[in-house]
């Protein structure tokens, strides 16, 4: 069963899905490359400029993920997205 889709956003050969339980991150040629991350993985959501925006999502393990030359709106819509599901599933403090 597919879930809907909450929130889009595309930067630097990388496009960023929101659903309401993952954030699912597709990079590469053609988006071949996937990468999954809960809600419960994710430690905080920032961005960072106002033109190309940089999105940058840090993971409990210590990583960073990056996601340069976004557009500001679709930066804000998942920022927004990530944090309004991490707070009615009651892990965002």
């Amino acid at each position: 069963m597919e879930q809907r889709l909450l929130a889009q956003g595309a930067g630097n050969n990388s496009v960023i899905n929101v659903y309401p339980n993952r954030v699912e991150f597709r990079t590469g040629w053609n988006s071949e490359n996937a990468d999954s991350l809960g809600l419960k993985q994710i430690a905080n959501v920032s961005i960072r400029g106002l033109v190309n925006c940089t999105l940058t999502i840090e993971v409990n393990d210590g990583r960073r993920l990056d996601v340069e030359r976004m557009a500001l709106p679709d930066a804000r819509q998942v920022k927004a997205a990530v944090e309004a599901q991490k707070r009615k599933a009651g892990l965002y403090e």
